[in-house]
């Protein structure tokens, strides 16, 4: 019973996504063919994921355990377990951002504007493209967005357990002067597991960690930075007991 409900509520909901997201689209498409109007576009985005969740019955609370600083570069590290990360990420988190993500997204036919514009495509798997997409990230950067990342680079096979990162955001803080912030998502992959595809309305907690200024840091520090991050996210999820 709890399974067909749980398809009956995903159907539901990616109904509520869809209708959303075309019904948007002549703005989203408007306010990315301009660069002075990415924010509008950013803002938009926002509303969508709100408007999203609220007949979902997906409930967002997020913690902040510190202030973001103002006028700083920022990247936002999560980790990853469902798809509705991207939601979660791209309404909640403060800010002007865009996303770093799979290349594969970037091949979605609505999805495509934004990885043409506003964010940033990745393939992890090749050095050149992966250097190309960090150079072009930190351009974004210095015009004044806030960049957001799973640095686990996929949504792991045994999710929600936290897998290793990869050491490219880490580099790029230290190379911009930025302040990294981890993100801890302890709920989504219970809203949607995308491996056995069991979902259900209710909470989406986002925990938004201290942040942490990598100003002081030389790039031989990059690889203990990513352990930091590693640790706070990793320890965040076991005391919530998201797994042991």
């Amino acid at each position: 019973m709890k399974k067909i409900f749980g398809k009956i509520w995903l159907a539901w909901a990616g109904l509520w996504f869809a209708t959303l997201f075309l019904l948007l689209w002549p703005l989203f498409y408007l306010f990315l063919s301009f660069r002075s109007l990415y924010p509008a576009a950013h803002f938009l985005r926002r509303f969508w994921g709100l408007a999203t969740c609220i007949p979902s019955l997906l409930i967002p609370v997020v913690h902040r355990k510190g202030k973001i600083p103002a006028g700083r570069k920022i990247i936002y590290c999560s980790n990853h377990c469902s798809y509705l990360d991207i939601l979660t990420c791209g309404s909640f988190l403060p800010g002007f951002n865009f996303f770093m993500a799979k290349m594969e997204l970037g091949k979605v036919p609505l999805f495509r504007k934004w990885f043409q514009t506003l964010d940033v495509p990745v393939k992890r798997e090749n050095l050149r493209s992966s250097h190309a997409a960090f150079h072009h990230a930190a351009e974004k950067m210095d015009a004044g967005a806030n960049m957001i990342i799973f640095p686990e680079g996929k949504i792991p096979p045994d999710t929600p357990r936290l897998h290793k990162f990869k050491p490219g955001a880490f580099r790029l803080a230290i190379q911009q002067k930025a302040v990294i912030v981890p993100v801890t998502l302890p709920d989504n992959h219970k809203r949607m597991d995308i491996h056995t595809w069991l979902a259900s309305p209710g909470f989406m907690r986002m925990i938004i960690h201290k942040p942490i200024d990598t100003a002081h840091l030389h790039a031989e520090d990059a690889l203990a930075l990513e352990e930091q991050i590693f640790r706070i996210i990793d320890n965040d999820l076991r005391k919530r007991k998201v797994y042991e």
